[in-house]
């Protein structure tokens, strides 16, 4: 039932009833002025649209009196702003857009996603919050790239994607990490050591058989198995 309501009404009424929620977070009480105020509208207009969202069930307001969402219209101005909440995140956190575009951007498309684009949008933030290093590298890199212009040194150029993997490498050699393959405890593995793109290892010593290889990460000293090596795909670097 709520997810029709929210499908008939328009970007203007959605509007009304985050405006309502978001006032009444720091307001007591909400009156038609504070709307027009926040709005930028005239107060008959707004009395007009608050007409309309009553005889839907989602706010009461009687003449001259207070404005207030009832339990169903509070649920969809609490949805609405979470839309709206979500799209500034990932204009201003993750695409580094100033905060005043970033608000007017979410604005204009917080009417428009579908529930399928905003599921996705939401648990790509949430991987984002949750990656245990921090702020991932290719975030890092790419706010780096809008900033000046250019690529990161670590950000290998088309024609190097390829790369070798680490069990190619000898003894002395040098590799910086461009992606690992593959997936499953041994991913998990790598990544637990400290493995990642963008870091650069280095190959100290190689067993007689290719297994185990010692490499040096970040200063420490590691063992990877064949299959580990095998699963590290490198850019060799030049002395």
């Amino acid at each position: 039932m709520k997810g029709e309501v929210m499908e008939v009404l328009t970007p203007s009424l959605e509007d009304y009833l985050e405006a309502i929620w978001l006032l009444g977070l720091s307001e007591r009480v909400v009156r038609v002025r504070d709307l027009a105020r926040k709005l930028k509208i005239k107060p008959p207009s707004v009395v007009g649209a608050l007409k309309t969202l009553q005889e839907r069930g989602l706010v009461r307001h009687e003449r001259y009196g207070y404005v207030e969402l009832t339990e169903r219209g509070a649920e969809i101005a609490r949805r609405i702003y979470e839309r709206h909440k979500t799209l500034f995140q990932f204009f201003h956190d993750v695409l580094g857009i100033p905060p005043e575009i970033a608000e007017r951007d979410a604005c204009a498309i917080e009417h428009h996603i579908s529930k399928e684009g905003l599921e996705r949008l939401t648990a790509f933030l949430r991987f984002i919050r949750e990656c245990p290093e921090g702020e991932p590298l290719w975030l890092t890199s790419f706010h780096y790239y809008i900033d000046t212009g250019q690529r990161p040194d670590h950000c290998p150029r088309g024609d190097k994607m390829s790369g070798v993997t680490l069990r190619e490498l000898g003894p002395g050699e040098k590799g910086r990490v461009l992606k690992l393959r593959g997936g499953g405890a041994v991913k998990r593995r790598l990544l637990d050591m400290g493995i990642v793109p963008g870091e650069e290892i280095e190959v100290i010593r190689v067993a007689p058989l290719g297994d185990p290889v010692e490499i040096r990460v970040k200063e420490y000293n590691l063992s990877l198995r064949k299959e580990e090596a095998e699963a590290v795909i490198v850019e060799v670097e030049k002395e």
